[in-house]
């Protein structure tokens, strides 16, 4: 039995989910944006195939079956990409102390000190 061209395209994205799953945990800055790239580009081509052939191709069970566990994955990797990017960024705060954000306002005081005068206005007292 051959595939039809919808699930030859489904396997490629399958595929690709994988790689780029196993390069979120390897750590591989360069390798998981080249992955999601092509990953973002198999999802485009499915939906302008979808369109070509008709949307009602993918509600078959089988394709229908793939494509949800595909929805609920993308959330879980999306969520891992975010934890390892926060992961980075503390770790890049505690070896350069720079790269720390600047605070909004002066100083960075906390409620209920004393406040700082701007110079626009003198201070008066009786």
């Amino acid at each position: 039995m051959t595939k039809s061209p919808l699930d030859r395209h489904l396997d490629l994205i399958e595929q690709q989910f994988n790689e780029l799953s196993a390069l979120l945990v390897d750590g591989n800055p360069s390798g998981v944006q080249s992955a999601s790239a092509a990953m973002q580009q198999l999802a485009v081509d499915l939906i302008q195939m979808a369109d070509d052939i008709g949307r009602t191709s993918l509600l078959s069970p089988s394709r229908a079956l793939r494509i949800q566990t595909l929805a609920t994955a993308l959330p879980v990797l999306r969520a891992t990409l975010l934890r390892r990017s926060a992961y980075v960024e503390r770790a890049l705060e505690m070896v350069i102390p720079a790269t720390q954000k600047a605070t909004t306002y002066a100083g960075g005081a906390t409620y209920g000190t004393a406040m700082r005068q701007s110079g626009a206005f003198k201070l008066l007292s009786a």
